[in-house]
């Protein structure tokens, strides 16, 4: 489908290149040119957990969407929500830590990461590395 909506390419960066922009995925040149759905729903969904759920049952409705949904930007949908996934490990640290001005930092998003993945894996999905998602260390 993606190659009869692009005419004539002549080379893998043609195909890449959208409007006179060149894509780094051929993923994203399909999104900008409509050829996979856009992940509006998910971001609803979460966005409306997030205000309702705990971190935990977010994590877990996170996984499920990446394990069995299958959305169009997973990395995406981890930017947006990031915080609310790792709320209640950052809540943790202010609480073990008391008097200290602690904020979000990259072992902490590592954790929630390591959670999502192992619950995604346990669901039967990939791991996070190969849906474009950062690898936990």
């Amino acid at each position: 489908m993606w190659n009869i909506a692009t005419r004539g390419p002549t080379s893998f960066e043609a195909l890449r290149t959208v409007n006179g922009q060149i894509c780094a995925t051929f993923r994203e040149a399909c999104q900008l040119q409509g050829l996979l759905e856009d992940d509006q729903q998910w971001d609803a969904t979460m966005s409306e957990a997030a205000a309702a759920q705990s971190p935990a049952r977010l994590r877990n409705l996170f996984a499920l969407i990446l394990a069995v949904c299958g959305p169009s930007n997973p990395k995406q949908l981890w930017e947006s929500y990031k915080e609310s996934l790792t709320e209640d490990i950052l809540r943790n640290a202010r609480r073990q830590n008391p008097g200290m001005n602690l904020d979000y930092t990259p072992d902490m998003f590592n954790q929630a990461l390591i959670i999502i993945e192992n619950k995604v894996l346990e669901m039967g999905g990939k791991e996070l590395e190969k849906l474009e998602l950062p690898t936990p260390q």
